[in-house]
């Protein structure tokens, strides 16, 4: 018998946190996050008061979705 285990939000927003914090912009089945998901994120740590987590999260918002970096090289 297979068992299913489904993910809280709680945990799903810390694997994007720690996926991100490693450098990772993707998730485990190498889907990239969104720009909707990563602030997704960053709007949950802020509920949460956890401004470290929301510093690593803004400062890969600010690197990635970056256009002058990012696609216009």
């Amino acid at each position: 018998m297979n068992h299913i285990r489904l993910k809280t939000v709680n945990s799903y927003m810390y694997e994007i946190y720690e996926r991100i914090s490693q450098n990772k912009p993707y998730d485990v089945n190498l889907k990239t996050y969104s720009d909707t998901q990563v602030k997704e994120v960053l709007k949950f740590f802020e509920e949460k008061e956890d401004f470290e987590k929301c510093q690593v999260i803004s400062n890969f918002l600010n690197k990635r979705f970056n256009h002058i970096e990012n696609y216009l090289k």
